[in-house]
């Protein structure tokens, strides 16, 4: 897990944890939007220490100051045969068509958007999954460690020459 110092809103207290959203069209213009932009959309972090004094204004949450940061991981839901503390596995996003499903996001792998195939250490399982198809599954926070992605169809990878 490694360490961040970026902006964070003024009402938020140390030990208080949130998900990371992305920039977003009203950042544009913020001369703090390379802080921001350090925060990986869709991860979770959790406040260390606030080191700033000085309140800056934003857009999008009224002020903000300058904090240590801690990098959590994702929220991922996965089955329970995967769901071990401190294992890493290869995760793999649930097929679900059940839209309406309130963790449909985080099954699915829409949420975070890490791929297909991802080697994950599992860092804590946070509960059992209610799941309306009756699936037995965990929610968990993992730190994605490798995205392995495969080349396009049609597509040679450029392989370097030893000289």
């Amino acid at each position: 897990m490694s360490k961040v110092i970026a902006p964070i809103p003024t009402h938020f207290k140390v030990g208080e944890r949130f998900v990371a959203t992305g920039l977003l069209p009203t950042c544009e213009t913020c001369w703090l939007k390379e802080k921001c932009g350090q925060l990986k959309k869709g991860w979770i972090y959790e406040v260390k220490a606030i080191i700033g004094r000085i309140e800056h204004p934003c857009k999008l949450h009224g002020k903000v100051v300058v904090a240590e940061l801690e990098e959590l991981g994702v929220s991922l839901v996965v089955p329970s045969k995967l769901a071990i503390e401190g294992a890493t596995v290869e995760y793999t996003p649930i097929a679900c068509d059940n839209k309406n499903c309130p963790l449909w996001g985080d099954c699915t792998g829409r949420k975070h958007r890490l791929g297909r195939r991802v080697r994950v250490k599992i860092v804590s399982v946070i509960e059992k999954v209610d799941c309306p198809k009756g699936e037995s599954l965990y929610k968990v926070i993992g730190i994605p460690e490798r995205v392995e992605r495969r080349p396009r169809k049609g597509h040679r990878r450029n392989k370097r020459k030893n000289l």
